[in-house]
Formats: structure tokens, sequence, C-alpha cells
């Protein structure tokens, strides 16, 4: 398949070019001491000192351009903000630009409370379209991408039917069919909602499904093969009421778990995501909490989750947790975990947790994690330089003014290996697929699950670091189609494309 899909033409009159403003300034980082810290703090340009009371982040290559591009959901009546990556390690704020009149284009021009940014291929077209839910009384946002050129604000959807009040949605395909289907988790009045796609963008709302209950009290959801037979479970972390964990069962058919730890602590539970923390081969599950401590639980391989209750990342309290990522981000060979943290107070640091290879975490302070005190929500990662390793952006909402945080990854002199996936048509994201990477006698595991946290979103490429190994001996990726492709000896330290039934491409 062709990795950017020309669409069909459209009436002129409901498109919407987004153009570029006029200020175009490189990052610029910290003049500071890096050794020993990972990250630092891009200090120039709109993408790094725009404020306001932002919720929730999404990476993704609207554009086809080859690098990733940045959407930023903002609350309490204000715009969002969409940033195009120039492919030169700096950004531009977009807009509709009309001579000297700069009118905000139809995809940033809405937001008002906005929380969780889904970029998705919803229509199985080949390009990135864009998913925002929002709480309160504002409808939910769909756009449809126009050639990497511009959208279409799509609103005869079940989707962005008035009355959804949401705080994040889960998009993978659930009964195994080929095309994607959302979960959207209810915040307010109102059950959560389950959507069957239809094909092309065609959406209906499961009626009497397990999915499609709840208490309002939903703040993010988590999808992913827990069990391992190729379909995802669901969890939804909940506010100050039990969580809830589904089963798949296949055909819509879910079972509710009713017993154990994972459903049956009490907390103000924010945020959520699955992970091979521990490369066994298995996804486990992290739960952030805004008023007590996290948990980490590890999975047996059938999908039963239990705590982990030594070690930093399930015993630090203080945090008020919210949004967080999994990543490689020290390019050592295993899963390290950022959180961001947020609730007004002068010490409100977000958590860095880096994992020693054996399961075990130690946290790191240096760098912007003793510099930092913000109120954040949402964090998620993408190679947005393309130099082999995971910047993280952190969106912040304490005031009206306060930054968001955007931190480049300065980690030298480890190997790594970075895989874009070209599914069949209707996935073509290849949302659910498992890799398998083999290399100096270990393997690792990372699966195509892009939502992350609360309400964000990591950019669709996924990474792993290599350490000192120079070889990397194959790599194996599962599609969700039960089709299995594997990659002999890729040479390390470059970017692929890893098309479904074809070849491993590299990538410009």
């Amino acid at each position: 398949m062709t990795w950017k899909t020309t669409l069909f033409s459209l009436p002129i009159l409901f498109v919407v070019l987004i153009s570029e403003c006029q200020e175009t300034v490189s990052p610029k980082t910290e003049d500071h001491d890096r050794s020993g810290s990972v990250f630092t703090s891009v200090t120039a340009g709109r993408i790094a000192t725009d404020g306001g009371l932002s919720r929730g982040v999404a990476w993704g290559d609207y554009d086809g351009d080859g690098d990733p591009d940045l959407y930023v959901a903002n609350s309490n009546g204000q715009w969002n903000a969409i940033y195009r990556n120039n492919g030169d390690g700096s950004f531009k704020k977009m807009t509709d630009d009309n001579g000297d009149v700069k009118v905000i284009s139809e995809v940033v021009k809405h937001g008002g409370n906005s929380q969780g940014v889904n970029w998705v291929d919803y229509d199985g077209d080949g390009d990135l379209d864009l998913y925002v839910v929002s709480r309160g009384s504002e409808g939910n946002f769909l756009f449809k991408n126009i050639d990497g050129l511009g959208f279409k604000r799509i609103t005869d959807s079940p989707l962005t039917d008035e009355g959804i009040s949401a705080s994040m949605a889960c998009w993978v395909d659930i009964e195994g069919d080929g095309d994607l289907d959302v979960f959207i988790v209810a915040s307010g009045s109102g059950s959560n909602l389950a959507f069957r796609n239809d094909g092309e963008g065609v959406f209906v709302k499961m009626e009497d499904n397990p999915l499609s209950s709840g208490r309002g009290r939903g703040r993010a959801c988590g999808c992913g093969d827990a069990t391992g037979d190729g379909l995802p479970e669901f969890y939804v972390a909940n506010a100050q009421t039990t969580n809830d964990y589904y089963i798949n069962l296949g055909n819509w058919e879910f079972k509710k778990v009713s017993e154990g730890h994972v459903v049956e602590d009490i907390g103000y539970s924010y945020g959520v995501s699955w992970a091979d923390y521990d490369d066994d081969g298995d996804l486990d599950l992290f739960l952030a909490n805004f008023d007590k401590k996290n948990f980490l639980y590890r999975n047996d391989g059938n999908g039963n989750l239990s705590p982990i209750l030594e070690g930093p990342v399930s015993q630090q309290t203080g945090g008020a947790s919210k949004g967080h990522s999994w990543g490689d981000y020290d390019n050592d060979g295993d899963l390290d975990l950022y959180v961001a943290n947020g609730t007004y107070r002068p010490d409100m640091y977000n958590f860095f947790y880096l994992n020693q290879g054996n399961g075990q975490f130690v946290q790191d302070f240096s760098g912007h994690l003793k510099k930092h005190a913000d109120t954040s929500a949402g964090a998620a990662h993408a190679d947005f330089d393309r130099d082999g390793d995971l910047d993280i952006f952190v969106a912040n909402w304490g005031s009206g003014d306060q930054v968001n945080r955007f931190y480049e990854n300065t980690t030298q002199g480890k190997n790594w290996i970075m895989i874009r996936l070209g599914g069949a048509k209707g996935n073509s994201y290849g949302i659910g697929a498992k890799l398998s990477l083999f290399a100096d006698q270990k393997v690792q595991y990372r699966w195509m699950l892009p939502v992350t946290g609360y309400g964000s979103q990591n950019d669709y490429e996924l990474h792993f670091g290599l350490g000192n190994s120079t070889k990397i001996d194959s790599l194996k990726v599962q599609w969700v189609s039960g089709e299995q492709d594997v990659y002999y000896e890729p040479a390390p330290n470059a970017h692929y494309l890893a098309v479904e039934g074809g070849e491993l491409k590299p990538m410009e």
C-alpha cells in the first residue's frame, strides 16, 4: 500500500485549508549541564511558550510528510491548537490565513471544554483524521482529513451527537473485522458509549452492551489484548468509585471482572495505560490516581492483574497523577514511565521512573524534574526531530497563562530502531498489532496502542532502544488480521515502514 492515500474530490465549500503562522522559531533548549538528565526543556517557539488550560495532547503525522505534528485540547472556553512540524526541529502554529486577517482554521477554532484527542484514520482511507471529545454541553468534534491540507468538520455522525459529555476515547478493532471501532468514556451525566464501525466511517451505537454502561464518573480508558487471544480488553478509570475491567469474549460480548484489587480498590482514578514493563510478552497495567498512590498491575499472561505493592511506581504519594506515557526514554532496551501530576500546589513535580531491566524502577530527579512545578494533565511522546529517541509534550492547566512544557530527549551514544505500520484498509495504521524484536539474546515487545494516560495519544511510530547492541536478529509483526510478517536483520539507527504482507521499507 502507499502510505499516503489521495482522497476522492469533495466540494471546495467544505474544505478548510490549514495555513501557517508567520512566526517560525527553531526550538531552543535550556543552557544547563545535561549530564545524567534524559530531557531538557525547549524554551522557544509557540509550541513551548503557549499558555492555557490544556488537557489532552496527541501526536500524529496529519500531513503525511514523515514527521509528527501536535494537537492540544484546551478547556474553559479556549480554542484548541495545532502545531505543524517543519521537519527541521521547528514548528509552526497553524491558522487559516486570509490576507492580513488571521482566522483560526476549522480544526482549531473550536475548544470550549475539550479533553481527549485522537489522531485516527476513522474512515480507513489512509490518512489521519481528528476526533476531540468534550465535557459539559459542548459536543464532540470529528474532522475528516482532506489530502493532508485541511479538514472537513463532520456533524452528521453519531460520534458527534449532542449530550455526549466525555473525557477520552479509545479506538481499536473490537471484534476483529478489520476496521476501527470506538469506546467513549462518559464524564458527567449518562453512560459510557461504544460504537461499531460498519465500514468507511459509518458508526452504529451499541445499545445494551456491557461497554455502554457506567455512572458518568469515567476519566480515562485503556485498551489492549491482555489475554493474548487477539481481541482487546478495556479498562476504565473512574473517579471515586470502583474501576471497570472488561474481558473481550468476541462478537461484542464481554465479561466484566468483579473481583480483585484491580476493580475493588476505590480512588479518584484519572489515567490508565497498558504496557509490557517486564518484557514477558503480555500487557501489564498502570493506573494513575489523583488522591492516593498509583498502582502498577502485573499480568499473569491470562489477563489476571495483580498489584505490585513494592517499588517507587506503586509507593509514591502526593502526585495527583493524571496523564502518563511508557517509553524507552534512555534507549537502554526497557520501558520507562513518565507521569504528569496536577493540582494547585507549589511543589507539584512530575514523576519519571527509569526501568532497571529487571522489572524494578528508580526515580530520576534530574533536569527539569526538579525545576518545573506545574499543574499537568495529559502527556504524550514522539520522536519530533527524528534522532532516534522519544521527546515528551506535557499539557498544563493550572491557570489561563501557565505554559505547556515541551521536553527534548538528549540521550546519546545508544542504538535504536523505529517502526511505523502500514496496515490493511480499514486499519491503515495497524492499531492493535504486536511487535517482537529479537536482539542480543533478548526479546522486546511493543503494541500499536497509541492512546495513553489521560486524554492523550503517542505518535504512530513504535520505538525500540537497543543500548549498545549493534545487530538486530529479527523483527516480527503480528497483525490484528492474524497475518504475521518477519523481517530479518534490519539495520539499527533507522526509521522503517512495515507494510502488512509486504516489505520493511526504510523511511527518509
